[in-house]
């Protein structure tokens, strides 16, 4: 099994979110377990599975996953 992208989650905490396609999908909020919480402005909030993290530069975490596919994480 491979080490997961991001060892230490306190260190992305409100850091900035993009899409595989590069689109701004809003900041981390919470992690818990295998998943973490992205809210996107005051409305839309997804619960999003840790291995869909493709990397973290500094200051913004990527995902490897496009913003078209994050609707089924979405917090109903």
């Amino acid at each position: 099994m491979s080490e997961p992208v991001i060892q230490h989650w306190e260190r992305v905490m409100h850091k900035n979110v993009r899409s595989s396609d590069r689109i701004d999908v809003g900041n981390i909020i919470s992690e818990a377990g295998d998943n973490f919480t992205i809210m996107q402005g005051a409305k839309r909030e997804y619960n999003v599975p840790k291995s869909c993290v493709e990397g973290f530069n500094g200051s913004e975490v990527f995902l490897n996953i496009p913003y078209s596919e994050l609707t089924k994480y979405k917090v109903q």
